[in-house]
């Protein structure tokens, strides 16, 4: 039998004696194509970001959304079901909109209320209601941003029975990729609480961060273009998604990427 030269004897004799095992694997090494016995490794984004919106504020959609679909980025609101439809906040049919442009709809609570100060009878209401409602209007609500970020092991405990994530905006940290130890009753996300006194090189800081450590970054806002300390300018706000644009950052939502 001829052997081409640079090829082992080892190998051609495997062929020989095994050719519905080896074959597959020689024709997948070549060419790239999946193979028996040989796991694939995922593909992990070097770095991620979410632009996410506490309380439901009107600009939300009237000025995050544009803002952010001029980047191709979609964003996530976490609603006060108390407020939908109350002035300065936002409606069912605008939250049903950005749901059907690929936005996360998530949940901050019926009422806003501090949640390690209530009964647990009182968590429950809020935690399991605000999903409740917000199923209701055909939104699938799988997350839960705490008010204040204020939360105990009652509330993660009792959360876990209702969303896939809680999101809490203390202590501000990056988020790993793929996330790892994070799964308990509940997955428990980090994020940045941007307010009026943070800078927008304060912002890109920490987008610099999440891609030199290849981390999720999810930015928490809340009013835009108005009052308050925890209002953002909207030309900030477009400064910093195009940053994030510019260094090639993958958007996603939270239940995207959970577990």
């Amino acid at each position: 039998m001829y052997i081409p030269k640079g090829v082992p004897c080892s190998l051609v004799m495997l062929v020989c004696r095994c050719p519905l095992l080896v074959v597959p694997l020689i024709l997948g090494l070549a060419f790239g194509l999946p193979h028996p016995g040989v796991i694939s490794q995922p593909v992990v984004p070097e770095a991620m970001i979410t632009f996410a919106f506490d309380d439901g504020y009107l600009s939300a959609y009237n000025t995050a959304f544009p803002i952010l679909e001029r980047y191709s980025y979609q964003g996530t609101v976490f609603a006060i079901t108390a407020n939908i439809n109350q002035p300065g906040y936002i409606t069912a049919n605008q939250l049903q909109e950005l749901a059907n442009k690929g936005w996360e709809i998530g949940s901050h609570t019926v009422s806003h209320p501090y949640l390690t100060q209530l009964s647990d009878a009182q968590i429950l209401s809020e935690i399991r209601d605000s999903k409740l409602f917000l199923e209701g209007l055909g939104l699938s609500a799988c997350s839960l941003s705490s008010p204040y970020g204020d939360y105990d092991q009652r509330v993660l405990a009792m959360a876990g029975d209702y969303y896939l994530a809680h999101l809490a905006s203390w202590p501000a940290a990056l988020n790993d990729i793929p996330l790892n130890n994070y799964q308990n009753e509940i997955c428990c996300l980090s994020a940045v609480a941007v307010e009026a006194k943070t800078t927008v090189q304060e912002v890109i800081d920490w987008i610099t961060q999440a891609k030199e450590q290849h981390k999720w970054l999810i930015l928490l806002f809340h009013r835009l273009d108005e009052c308050g300390d925890y209002n953002w300018p909207s030309q900030d706000l477009e400064t910093v998604v195009r940053f994030a644009y510019e260094q090639g950052f993958q958007g996603q939502s939270l239940s995207q990427q959970v577990p």
